[in-house]
């Protein structure tokens, strides 16, 4: 049932699980489980070390205000029936860098992470864009990011909901005043990408939730967006530049689909 495979290289995703996270596809949890294991190493990053050191000096030289932090990659994912169980493993963000720019390679790793979303009173989902210089410049996504160490307990659980709440704080001003948090999760696999999202309602209309968004935005002028959009339906969606897992889940949704594992 794991969907495979340990930091050695091979595919993540290569046997198969009751709702198959192999495929590209969007899934319904009623739980997740996510552990971050300590001191395992990503042999990719080890055998490309010079490689990814002379792509990161060009990197910086392009975008000065990166960091070479860590962050966290699923190196497996295992589903039983509404329960979604992942491993995560500690990365330089220079070697995710280097591996995204690379296409994505086969590297024994997905890309998982937390994504908000957002609906309004009026049934508007809320996306957010990027400034230039970020990783994701000029797309329109769900709010959410990186997990990071904070969002994680002593034994390395995951706190997934509190990463994904302290992104929508952190990126559209949002607290847990406005928003609702909804039951389960939205789980969408596009290739590498493995976003987990949790279901929030707003009290505000679009225009109103778009308002206060975009003012915090333009108050925080260091921040990494730069502005906010609601969208309604899949025509809404056809001329906005998106990662593939966004675009995906919001087809899904649009189109009235369940998702629940098979």
């Amino acid at each position: 049932m794991t969907t495979k495979d340990q930091a050695d290289g091979g595919d993540v995703g290569a046997t198969g699980c009751a709702a198959p996270l192999d495929r590209d596809g969007v899934y319904r949890f009623g739980a997740i489980d996510v552990r971050v294991a300590a001191g395992v190493p990503w042999s990719y990053a080890t055998a490309q070390a010079a490689a990814i050191d002379a792509h990161w000096a060009e990197a910086l030289r392009q975008s000065p205000r990166y960091f070479n932090g860590n962050v966290h990659m699923t190196h497996w994912v295992r589903c039983d029936g509404g329960t979604l169980t992942a491993e995560m493993i500690r990365v330089d963000f220079k070697a995710y860098l280097y591996w995204r720019a690379c296409g994505f390679p086969s590297a024994g790793i997905i890309d998982a992470f937390g994504s908000a979303l957002i609906r309004t009173a009026d049934d508007a989902v809320v996306l957010v864009r990027q400034r230039p210089g970020q990783v994701n410049s000029g797309l329109y996504y769900l709010p959410g990011g990186f997990v990071d160490g904070d969002d994680m307990a002593a034994d390395g659980r995951v706190d997934l909901r509190g990463s994904v709440n302290r992104e929508v704080l952190e990126e559209t001003g949002l607290d847990g005043d406005a928003l609702e948090v909804l039951p389960g999760y939205w789980v969408t696999r596009a290739g590498p990408h493995l976003s987990i999202a949790v279901g929030y309602l707003i009290a505000m209309p679009a225009a109103e939730t778009l308002e206060h968004i975009n003012r915090y935005i333009a108050a925080h002028p260091d921040g990494e967006l730069e502005s906010a959009i609601a969208v309604r339906r899949v025509q809404d969606l056809q001329h906005l530049a998106m990662p593939e897992y966004a675009r995906r889940l919001l087809h899904h949704i649009f189109d009235g689909c369940d998702g629940s594992p098979e």
